[in-house]
């Protein structure tokens, strides 16, 4: 006799004021609190900060919930719906909240070891239960832990994580790499050296103003200048984008979730780091550097020189988060294939976008 599948209850909240009152807040907290795969994408402050500058740009609409497994699963459904107009046809979009600036969409399951619930039958549970509150659903950035069957499974990224277990320093690491990545990484040092000391500042909390302060006047325009004039844009250049990323140096720091770093030679500021900490787990986000400084490869002095730090701190891993770049293999992280989850909504006009999106990818 084949056991009952679990069933699952959501519990909606669509209003802000709801998403924030003090008893889903304490739930919150409390699943955080339990032994699960949270990470800094799951922080309410992080999300909150998020919705109150670039959640609120794109016209946001929550859609948070709880969904409770009779196996006794509980998951936290940060979700939100922004909605997008094309040039034939608009549509009610569910994502997560955080979006395109968020490195992973997955949810947060307590309760339960993740890999003991149907994640598929979820998936298509949560289908249901939304209904008709969105046209379509797209979650793109979804660790394969949580992935769906291949129904509501479209393709994704490679997001690298960097392991530091058992790493003394940046030599251990190195070790593990190509012999010409060690060769490149020290020749950079001695030739940057040649120009002064090189030195990493990493703000602590009681730096929290002067790290806000160092993005506005030195990361966020450094950022600009290396994307002007660029074929393909960036999505932290869109609206909204700025006013969280300084939340982020400001309030984030301040806190303990956000890390800003600077690397100088000389005592003059060459490259810069916005990122995410949780857990002895640095989230690496926003790195730029002064064009000026390029032929010393700042950015990879700089991406070394983070690597030493956390080894001394006892770091135990760096999430190169998305985008396939060669700067990132060279350092022979262990890569990770996230799934995106998609679907269009059980109705009517759900179909019909789902027709039309199939017929016009079949014309391009």
């Amino acid at each position: 006799m084949q056991p009952e599948a679990e069933r699952w209850r959501f519990e909606w909240r669509r209003s802000w004021p709801d998403v924030w009152s003090d008893d889903f807040m304490s739930e919150w907290r409390c699943m955080m609190a339990q032994p699960s795969h949270a990470h800094v994408y799951h922080r309410h402050d992080l999300l909150r900060r998020w919705v109150e500058t670039a959640g609120a740009r794109s016209g946001a609409v929550p859609h948070f919930g709880v969904a409770t497994s009779t196996s006794g699963a509980k998951v936290l459904l940060p979700w939100i719906v922004t909605a997008q107009r094309g040039r034939l046809i608009s549509r009610r979009t569910l994502e997560p909240a955080g979006r395109e600036l968020f490195g992973y969409h997955s949810p947060l399951v307590a309760g339960a070891a993740a890999s003991s619930v149907e994640w598929h039958h979820f998936w298509e549970s949560a289908r249901a239960a939304v209904g008709g509150a969105c046209d379509q659903a797209l979650f793109r950035l979804v660790e394969p832990e949580f992935s769906a069957g291949s129904g509501l499974h479209k393709p994704s990224e490679d997001s690298p994580v960097l392991s530091l277990e058992g790493c003394a320093g940046l030599d251990d690491v190195l070790a593990r790499c190509a012999s010409s990545h060690r060769i490149d990484v020290k020749r950079q040092q001695r030739r940057a050296g040649e120009r002064g000391e090189i030195t990493l500042s990493v703000a602590a909390r009681a730096d929290a103003a002067d790290a806000c302060r160092g993005f506005r006047e030195e990361l966020w325009p450094a950022y600009r200048a290396a994307w002007e004039g660029r074929a393909t844009g960036s999505t932290l250049l869109r609206d909204g984008a700025e006013e969280f990323l300084e939340a982020v140096a400001g309030a984030g720091v301040g806190d303990g979730w956000g890390h800003y770093s600077v690397l100088r030679i000389g005592g003059v500021p060459v490259a810069w780091h916005l990122g995410l900490f949780d857990s002895g787990r640095l989230y690496y986000w926003v790195p730029t550097h002064d064009a000026a400084w390029s032929k010393y490869s700042p950015g990879k002095l700089l991406l070394a020189a983070l690597i030493e730090h956390g080894c001394r701190e006892g770091w135990r891993e760096i999430h190169l988060l998305t985008g396939n770049h060669d700067y990132k293999r060279a350092w022979n992280p262990t890569p990770r294939r996230l799934a995106a989850i998609g679907w269009t909504a059980p109705t009517t006009r759900g179909r019909a976008i789902g027709w039309y999106d199939a017929s016009a990818h079949r014309h391009d």
